[in-house]
């Protein structure tokens, strides 16, 4: 088997470069935007709060759609291997972890915007509990892939 490599690029992209401008006018806009938000903009607080838990509602549906098209793309696999030959493995539980893996990345991912949103501490002890959770089950799902190989070598 060959290995795809990539070659190791010296600079930095002028996406990247964009980016990071982006960010640090968005940080220095919000830095000095900030102390007079309830001047400038009544009620900004809660146009960003409901903002933020949309966004988080949608990336948390996105993870949903990667599970189910996942669940459903490795059943119909299952089915059609276990059709041709139905003492020969399968080998789908390694398609299935890499879906899973994506599908916890965009979970984690809302719950850290979550945190943004939260108010108490108990809240934010539960949703820190939440995030190390999803990050074990991505890491052994991770090193159930490498374990087993990943899904392009079938």
């Amino acid at each position: 088997m060959t290995e795809c490599s990539v070659p190791a690029k010296k600079s930095s992209s002028r996406l990247t470069i964009e980016l990071i401008l982006v960010v640090v006018v968005c940080t220095a806009l919000g830095i000095v935007i900030t102390p007079f938000s309830g001047i400038i903009i009544p009620g900004l607080e809660s146009v960003i709060d409901t903002l933020l838990t949309i966004t988080t509602n949608l990336i948390y549906l996105v993870g949903g759609g990667i599970l189910l098209f996942g669940v459903l793309v490795v059943t119909i696999r299952f089915i059609q291997c276990k059709l041709q030959d139905p003492y020969q493995p399968s080998c789908v539980t390694r398609f299935l972890s890499g879906y899973l893996t994506l599908a916890l990345e965009f979970f984690i991912g809302a719950e850290i915007i979550k945190t943004v949103v939260v108010r108490t501490y108990e809240e934010f002890t539960l949703l820190i509990l939440v995030i190390i959770s999803r990050g074990l089950f991505s890491l052994i799902l991770y090193l159930e892939r490498r374990w087993h190989g990943s899904a392009e070598t079938e």
